[in-house]
């Protein structure tokens, strides 16, 4: 690796500073798109202009730190000038997190957009690269990334994961209508996490709320074919959570 990343920048002496700084922009604009594109296939907000802007953001940060560091500033007696150009990528970092945050969105108990957050995160990270020059980390990271997003989301949806639900079913008021319902489910190999009921004002009838978790989604299904064929029963609402 460290060949290769000599022979691109003896390469990159040809091109001058300011085509170098050209290319590496390049490069981030690139490297951010393809994440940006992934996301964006999705249905994600954070796609695929999202993420080009804030790689090709991140590497002209950088780049301005090295300007600044490399600047000849004028040295006077009693002062010196010393700049540190890793300051401004230190800000890079911790903004982005601002904007990942707004990625995030949270539904009942279901959160969303973390992924995308971080995804944000770690192009800010490879724009960061780029304009440091570190083609081929960046490269690799960038790689990374999107197997991350892509390939290892096709081996979690392949592993089996647990799923939860809320369901609200109508039907007539006994002692023991809680409990017959969660059996029901049990003896599915459906588990309840969680039960409640509420009396209808003529108390004949009762909304029962329980609150399942199962790996399984062919059980799930034909418990609620089960409980739509059953004339005592009607299943009011079924949320996921």
């Amino acid at each position: 690796m460290d060949t290769l990343n000599h022979l691109i920048h003896q390469w990159m002496l040809y091109l001058g500073s300011d085509g170098e700084a050209l290319v590496r922009l390049f490069l981030a604009a690139v490297l951010g798109a393809l994440v940006g594109l992934e996301r964006k296939l999705r249905g994600h907000e954070a796609g695929f202009r999202t993420n080009l802007l804030v790689c090709v953001g991140s590497a002209l940060v950088m780049l301005v730190s090295i300007r600044f560091a490399d600047h000849p500033w004028p040295v006077r007696p009693g002062y010196n000038i010393n700049v540190d150009p890793g300051r401004i990528a230190y800000g890079v970092m911790t903004g982005i997190g601002f904007l990942g945050a707004g990625a995030i969105l949270k539904q009942d108990t279901t959160i969303r957009g973390l992924t995308t957050a971080a995804a944000l995160w770690c192009v800010a990270a490879v724009g960061l690269a780029c304009g440091f020059g570190m083609y081929v980390l960046a490269t690799s990271a960038a790689a990374l990334v999107l197997f991350a997003l892509w390939l290892l989301d096709i081996l979690e949806s392949a592993l089996p994961h647990r799923r939860f639900r809320k369901l609200t079913i109508r039907r007539p008021w006994n002692e023991c209508c809680v409990s017959e319902l969660a059996k029901r489910f049990a003896d599915a190999g459906i588990r309840v996490e969680d039960q409640s009921f509420h009396r209808l004002p003529d108390l004949t009838e009762v909304d029962v709320q329980i609150h399942i978790s199962y790996t399984n989604a062919g059980r799930y299904d034909a418990v609620e074919k089960s409980l739509h064929a059953d004339s005592t029963c009607r299943l009011i609402a079924s949320e996921r959570s």
